[in-house]
């Protein structure tokens, strides 16, 4: 078995994709907030479509119904800690003193 070494390290950082590489388009806060929040709408509504398709019974694969449901599941309560998050930050601001 052959080990190759890694000598192309200078594709990650020529590579857009990379993770931790600075995105060239500028993205507002409140833009990436409304986007998170559609994104976890629409997991909901395709559980939501997933749970009526199996109870009208035309869904054969129940582990994809499944899926969906635990995705928009965790979606929501990652949503909700973040939200909570803000809420401290933004309590613990008004606490300070000037």
């Amino acid at each position: 078995m052959k080990i190759n070494n890694i000598n192309n390290v200078d594709l990650l950082k020529s590579s857009n994709t990379a993770i931790g590489a600075p995105s060239q388009q500028k993205v507002s806060f409140s833009e990436f907030l409304n986007n998170a929040i559609a994104n976890v709408n629409q997991l909901q509504n395709d559980a939501a479509k997933s749970n009526e398709l199996l109870a009208a019974g035309k869904v054969e694969n129940l582990h994809q119904v499944m899926i969906d449901s635990e995705k928009a599941g965790i979606a929501l309560q990652f949503t909700i800690q973040i939200r909570n998050k803000i809420m401290d930050a933004y309590n613990e601001i008004m606490r300070m003193q000037l």
